[in-house]
């Protein structure tokens, strides 16, 4: 069977290019730069069927153009793959700026709330203005283009309506004290698909979301950000119509969307009060969303969560002990319409402490608990999900430097462990995992010689199987020829065992070299051994290895 080819080309992939226009002239009219580098890569194994092929090439290239100061970057593979031509995929942006003056063309990635347009990206045009203290913004454009259904693809493809949207914004202030007023509308054509999906039910939406954003700073010391929306969703716009008559809810935002039977309003909230000084550092934190709120602006929310959290840091002993801690509950179920309601606590506490100009120590501690409660209906003590999450960690550090030598070492030693307080669930999920790390390196300045070394020991103890894994590793790196050549050797030896018996022994071995030939040309080596010896009886024992050997051009 002939290769098949891979050529996949990334042209302006979300590419922002950003340009004030006042300074336009001071640049050069065009440059061009970039690297091509070509691979070639050589593959054998032993004791189990291939994972890759025995030979493998690919070429890979980032040219990039720069016209009047904007970057244009492209970048491209050419590979031997078992894959057929994919369409490329393209997304560029301009953002032309001139004093207090920006547009947007292409595709806009824009935030101006976590609630109403955050990060969505449309392919349209906006503009952003800031005269003074006051804040403008608007932008339309396609959120989602129509995808059809494709039931004879190989892998699966959601059929998709096109949505197209816009969002203007009205505020005062500045980026660190300011309030803000967003609405955002969104909309689906009904008529964008040739065909109606078959296999996956998609509904026709329309959502209006209303916000405030804002940052107030009181002083040099306290501030309160707060975030409001409200978001009209109406689900399926071929629902039947509400009558003139109802006096639902829905009903109040005629004049915004099409509203019928599927129409809802979410609310969400979010709000943050903190004291800052010195050497303490406090904040109060607030959030609520309503489940099912939604914003065509945005990509994702956690919604049906109400969290309240308390987060003090201290900064003492002349900023050389550090105390970062959180403290905060959530639930969910907040308009009382579950089953059951989740309650979780959540708390942590870490330390940094340097001791002096040598030592330190850095140590953890976090719980995670959670609850099941009533809700429309009373839990079943069998089954109910009670548990608590616990972590410890203790992490001392040593350095020593000079001018000849440095050397480095830390230690990691780490427990994590899961108590189930439901008794009839906690003999298949409790568990047990400890961990211990050590990691050392030694640094010839002057010869540019490093020495690593690293052991780790990870033990799982659980009631169904118990799991130990014992290892260390090895490794060397230099420069040579005034750093033309920098080459590096590794190797590990890990011993795996499953309940107390042996399971496998591992062995990598890896080397690496790279060369630099002159300012435009160089060179590449890579070597990869792997062992892998299996100790139990049906379990395939197997070596493998990769040769890899790679040629780059810079311009």
């Amino acid at each position: 069977m002939k290769p098949k080819f891979l050529f996949f080309i990334l042209l302006f992939s979300t590419v922002a290019l950003s340009q004030e226009l006042e300074n336009i002239a001071d640049q050069k009219p065009f440059q061009f730069s970039g690297s091509f580098t070509l691979y070639g890569s050589n593959y054998h194994i032993d004791g189990i069927a291939a994972r890759r092929k025995d030979f493998s090439w690919y070429l890979t290239g980032n040219p990039n153009f720069k016209i009047y100061g904007v970057d244009i970057p492209l970048s491209f593979t050419v590979s031997e793959q078992e894959r057929s031509f994919r369409q490329p995929f393209n997304q560029f942006c301009v953002s032309p700026s001139y004093k207090w003056a920006k547009a947007h063309l292409g595709y806009t990635n824009l935030t101006w709330s976590p609630f109403t347009w955050a990060g969505q990206t449309a392919l349209g045009a906006g503009i952003e203005l800031s005269p003074g203290k006051f804040r403008f913004g608007f932008l339309y454009g396609r959120i989602n283009r129509a995808v059809e259904e494709d039931v004879t693809a190989v892998e699966p493809v959601t059929p998709a309506f096109k949505r197209t949207g816009y969002a203007a914004r009205i505020g005062y202030g500045t980026e660190t004290s300011h309030m803000d007023l967003i609405f955002v509308k969104g909309k689906d054509d009904e008529k964008s698909l040739d065909s109606i999906p078959r296999q996956t039910v998609i509904l026709p939406a329309e959502n209006a979301v209303l916000g405030l954003s804002s940052k107030l700073k009181f002083s040099e010391h306290f501030f309160w950000d707060v975030d409001l929306a409200a978001s009209v969703v109406t689900r399926d716009i071929r629902a039947t119509p509400l009558s003139r008559d109802d006096e639902g809810l829905a009903n109040n935002f005629r004049s915004v969307l099409r509203v019928n039977t599927s129409t809802n309003l979410y609310n969400a909230v979010q709000t943050e009060f903190g004291v800052v000084t010195k050497y303490v550092k406090i904040k109060a934190k607030y959030k609520r969303v309503e489940p099912d709120f939604q914003s065509m602006g945005a990509y994702y929310f956690q919604t049906d969560v109400e969290n309240i959290t308390l987060e003090p840091s201290f900064t003492l002993a002349k900023s050389k002990l550090r105390i970062n801690s959180s403290v905060g509950q959530q639930r969910d179920n907040i308009l009382h319409q579950k089953s059951f309601t989740s309650k979780r606590f959540i708390g942590n506490l870490a330390v940094d402490w340097t001791l002096g100009k040598y030592f330190g120590i850095n140590a953890l501690y976090t719980n995670y608990s959670s609850d099941q409660s009533k809700g429309l209906k009373i839990p079943n003590e069998a089954l109910k999900q009670t548990y608590i999450s616990q972590n410890i960690l203790f992490s001392p550090r040593l350095t020593f430097m000079n001018e000849k030598m440095s050397h480095f070492h830390i230690l990691v030693a780490n427990r994590q462990w899961m108590q189930d307080r439901n008794a009839t669930t906690a003999p298949q999920t409790e568990y047990q995992v400890d961990n211990l790390n050590y990691t050392g390196s030694l640094v010839f300045n002057q010869s540019a010689l490093t020495l690593s070394g690293s052991y780790l020991l990870t033990v799982f103890d659980a009631n169904t199987n118990s799991n130990r894994l014992n290892g260390f590793s090895l490794s060397a790196n230099k420069a040579f020829f005034s750093n033309k050549l920098n080459s590096g050797v590794s190797g590990a030896y890990t011993m795996h065992e499953l309940n107390s018996a042996p399971f496998a022994t591992i062995l990598n071995i890896a080397s690496q070299h790279n060369y630099t030939l002159t300012q435009h040309h160089g060179i590449a080596l890579q070597f990869n051994f792997l062992s892998n010896q299996a100790k139990v009886a049906g379990t395939d024992s197997f070596t493998e290895y990769n040769i890899d050997l790679g040629y780059t051009y810079t311009f």
